[in-house]
């Protein structure tokens, strides 16, 4: 028997509205609207209404919806789309439901039409399907187009998303006004699968609840060129943060069996003025995350994949690669067949070009200017730091040993080991420690080998105070002498090792003590005590 699958249509609804990676998505998917439908104008107005919701209109001068259309606009997986464009699955607008209210209302054919949906997240959520009323109201001549109300938008702070600033990177980035598809409009062969290549939709952006209000040209934003930057004088940038080179309109078509395949390449290398200047980051987000390379589809950037350019500087390129073979996941948040014979021979065919006449280019102009400047400020730095080491030098506090030549106290770890040393030449191995210095190392696990009375070998680790050592993880296996300016911790204190080993620091007469378990004392010479002393004995 055969038998018919049937379809959960409150689930997959209720799957649909809630799938959103980023809420600002529901702005993505009305422009992409108002732009297939051909719209020069595209409004966004963001204001709170009398239950103090946040709200969100979009509206535009396209073509409008007739009664099919509003049909098609609410039902799942209807769309009159054309192959290989965004949107053709019919799924975006139902990310709308996500809200308490949406209301649409639309004219065209001397047609206007006006439909309200109540409470439609709540309604999924009752495992119920909801109903929208769609009325006839009075026609307006000259006012084609849509106008798309959603309050009540269901997410956590929606002022965090729907804000101007966030809106109009978004807007500019990854939506349809957007685009960089007029830097390809003289390729006829496109015009087959994308609308309006010369066109780049005007953007009217209005934030009343911040009282922010700007009129943009919809097209994606890049660098301006600047390959010979000039800083204003006593600036201290670095002329490679404000240059900024161009690379493209690229164009590559083929056939793979029998199939028509194309991508286009448009982009930029540019310091960190230059990438600062056209993006606004969200909330924990990086720079360097927002660069790379962009997989595109209608010219809109879909995802990061910066992995393609296999280079570590990679965030310094702003690169998009466009192409009609991409199919977009059902969320339009990443590329489904990147697999296919097709996404393989763009990918191929990206390197090579990358390669060759872009990174090729980068490297022997801005790469050249970047290190040489970085090479002067690294310079310019140690000067300074070497500048404000010398002004601080007064301040610090006098040693006041005669007869050794050292002025001021240790504050460091490797200035104890030279006190040490100094210390050693001038009062003697008997009136000391019987030791002598053998060899120094600053990367070994232990500082300093030197040689008893007997001549063989002891191990001794340098610390500033004597707390560093409980912190610093030392295998206590590893010396046998420790040798710091001062000793900062009270009597008994005690540590249990990683390997559970108690140590305990104990103090004998004058003397003090580290205990390492039950068994093991490590002698800890504390110079600061040992100047004390000799003090004492040089004035008797």
């Amino acid at each position: 028997m055969k038998k018919t699958l049937s379809v959960n249509n409150v689930s997959l609804y209720r799957e649909i509205a809630s799938n959103l990676v980023n809420p600002l998505e529901i702005i993505r998917e009305a422009i992409s609207n108002s732009h297939d439908a051909q719209a020069k104008e595209i409004s966004i107005d963001i204001s709170r209404n009398e239950d103090n919701d946040v709200e969100i209109r979009i509206s535009d001068d396209g073509t409008g919806m007739d009664q099919e259309g509003f049909q098609r606009f609410f039902n799942l997986g209807d769309s009159l789309k054309k192959e290989n464009l965004i949107g053709q699955k019919g799924l975006g607008t139902k990310t709308y439901f996500r809200s308490k209210m949406i209301h649409v209302e639309s004219q065209t054919n001397n047609e206007r039409f006006r439909a309200v949906m109540e409470f439609p997240w709540d309604t999924l959520s009752k495992n119920q399907l909801p109903e929208y009323e769609l009325t006839i109201v009075e026609y307006k001549p000259g006012m084609n187009g849509t106008i798309i109300t959603i309050s009540g938008y269901a997410t956590d702070i929606p002022e965090k998303y729907f804000n101007f600033d966030t809106l109009k990177d978004y807007i500019l980035w990854f939506s349809a006004a957007g685009s960089f598809k007029t830097k390809f409009a003289d390729i006829i062969s496109i015009h087959k699968y994308v609308q309006n290549m010369h066109v780049a939709p005007k953007i009217f952006l209005v934030d009343r609840i911040q009282g922010k209000t700007e009129e943009f040209s919809g097209a994606h934003k890049f660098s301006p060129p600047c390959e010979n930057p000039i800083l204003p004088q006593h600036s201290e940038d670095l002329r490679a943060d404000l240059y900024c080179k161009h690379f493209g309109p690229f164009h590559r078509e083929t056939t793979i069996h029998g199939k028509y395949v194309s991508f286009q390449l448009y982009g930029t290398v540019s310091g960190i003025k230059c990438r600062q200047s056209i993006c606004y980051l969200g909330y924990y987000e990086q720079l360097k995350s927002r660069f790379g390379l962009y997989l595109c589809k209608d010219f809109v950037p879909v995802v990061n994949r910066r992995e393609l350019l296999a280079d570590d500087q990679y965030h310094h390129y702003h690169l998009l690669l466009n192409s009609q073979i991409f199919d977009l996941t059902a969320d339009r948040n990443n590329i489904s067949n990147d697999n296919s014979p097709e996404a393989k021979w763009i990918f191929e065919e990206f390197r090579t070009l990358f390669n060759s006449q872009i990174k090729m280019i980068a490297e022997s102009t801005y790469w050249v200017i970047r290190k040489e400047e970085e090479a002067i400020i690294a310079i310019k730095k140690r000067i300074k730091e070497v500048k404000g080491r010398i002004e601080n030098y007064q301040g610090y506090p006098n040693l006041d040993a005669e007869g050794l030549p050292i002025v001021k106290i240790p504050n460091n770890e490797a200035q104890v080991a030279v006190l040490f040393a100094s210390m050693l030449t001038k009062y003697g191995e008997g009136n000391f420690l019987n030791l002598k210095i053998g060899q120094y190392s600053g990367t070994s696990s232990t500082d300093l080998i030197c040689e008893n009375v007997d001549g063989n070998p002891c191990l001794v680790e340098f610390e500033f105070r004597i707390s560093n050592l409980f912190t610093h993880g030392h295998p206590y296996e590893t010396f046998e002498y420790v040798i710091c300016w001062e000793v900062d911790l009270e009597i008994n204190q005690t540590k249990k090792t990683p390997e559970g080993v108690t140590l305990k620091l104990v103090k004998d007469g004058s003397n003090w003590l580290l205990k390492y378990g039950p068994t093991r004392t490590i002698p800890i010479i504390e110079l600061k005590s040992k100047l004390d002393e000799l003090r004492t004995h040089t004035a008797k």
